[in-house]
């Protein structure tokens, strides 16, 4: 057994990245807006700019296995308890999306035939945010190795070396999905999307940062938060401004050209390099300041897999009450952000309650719901 090593940092970068992806699929109803008007450029910015939830849930992913897992552990033991805690809420949230449709507004699909639900399973298709348990399942498989390559560089010296190399990999694989997509079919993309390269330098980021845990644990220290959080926000201003620009002279998204989505994708890492590096400082400092907003933070992050989980049935069914109590839909604004606090909030709160429960709160991603001799 590998001892358990936990950094409280954690917690506060999934409750970030929670809400982030909140905003994200909330944001993503702007294309139900009219015209390319001031609400649809905000719902495009935000849409983008709050992109950085994946990465970052990728990141801790690399880093919390890192620190877990390294030197000799037992590689058998490390699959059980990967596949134990990932495969059934997929599987069994693959089964519940699959007949109901929660894009936009909640409705029943009719049971897919066996066939679509093997290929939803093999793509995450299920609902429109499974495709991130796709990716991290390949990583998961791959860590051994992955961690494996990581340590011979870095104890030649290289690791920065590879990570550079990394950039280049992954950069080059996401333009070349969307060019795929353009060109011979967007079945194209949707497969190369959903492989491991398409995220594998935020995972091996983190793998670099559980190696050099003391070393990274000095340097938000050192930095200066406000030139952290100013690079941060110049590479939210910069990829989001590049899809403003876009839908505002095109008139709409749909108007977006190949050369938008290449040179987003060109750009994207150097955004969310510096945002994870911004949220672990202001990790770092609700941890230091304790209170409050603390505790909610740490708590909302402690069960952010859950709330990853229902968060779209939560969106859909909140967006269908919403417009029987006001008559507001998608294309009024101020749906957005009451959508969004009502996803946020009733995610949370069902996810804590059912945590509470002995194997329901397990197959929400809550494993802190097992008995004791259950866990591991």
């Amino acid at each position: 057994m590998v001892a358990g090593i936990w950094f409280r940092e954690v917690e506060y970068l999934r409750g970030f990245a929670a809400l982030a992806v909140i905003a994200v699929h909330v944001s993503m109803n702007f294309t139900r807006l009219p015209g390319a008007g001031l609400p649809a450029l905000v719902g495009i910015f935000v849409y983008i700019a709050a992109h950085f939830a994946v990465p970052v849930f990728v990141f801790i992913s690399g880093w919390v296995l890192a620190a877990r897992y390294r030197g000799g552990y037992p590689v058998p033991a490390y699959y059980r308890r990967r596949a134990r805690t990932i495969l059934p809420p997929y599987i069994l949230f693959s089964a519940l999306y699959l007949p109901i449709v929660v894009e936009g507004a909640m409705a029943f699909a009719g049971m897919p035939a066996p066939g679509a639900m093997v290929g939803a399973l093999l793509m995450g298709t299920a609902a429109y945010h499974l495709w991130f348990f796709v990716v991290i399942i390949q990583l998961y498989i791959l860590y051994p190795l992955i961690a494996g390559v990581y340590d011979r560089f870095d104890r030649a010296g290289a690791a920065l070396f590879l990570l550079l190399a990394l950039l280049f990999v992954q950069v080059l694989w996401n333009v070349g999905a969307h060019a795929a997509g353009a060109f011979a079919g967007t079945e194209w993309y949707a497969v190369l999307i959903r492989l491991f390269p398409s995220h594998l330098l935020y995972f091996v980021l983190g793998v670099h940062v559980a190696r050099h845990t003391d070393r990274f644990r000095s340097m938000p220290g050192s930095l200066s938060p406000a030139w952290v959080v100013a690079a941060a926000g110049a590479g939210a201003l910069l990829t989001g401004g590049i899809w403003v620009a876009a839908v505002y002279l095109s008139g709409g998204f749909a108007g977006a050209t190949l050369g938008v989505f290449c040179v987003y994708r060109i750009i994207e890492p150097f955004y969310y390099v510096p945002v994870i590096a911004a949220l672990v400082v202001a990790a770092r400092r609700l941890e230091r300041g304790g209170g409050r907003p603390a505790g909610a933070f740490r708590s909302f992050g402690a069960h952010s897999f859950g709330i990853y989980l229902i968060h779209p049935l939560v969106i859909a069914a909140g967006a269908a009450a919403w417009a029987a109590l006001t008559g507001w839909t998608w294309a009024d604004w101020p749906t957005y952000p009451v959508l969004f606090v009502v996803a946020a909030a009733v995610s949370y709160r069902a996810v804590r309650a059912a945590s509470a429960v002995p194997y329901a709160g397990y197959l929400l991603g809550e494993p802190r719901a097992l008995p004791a001799t259950e866990r591991s």
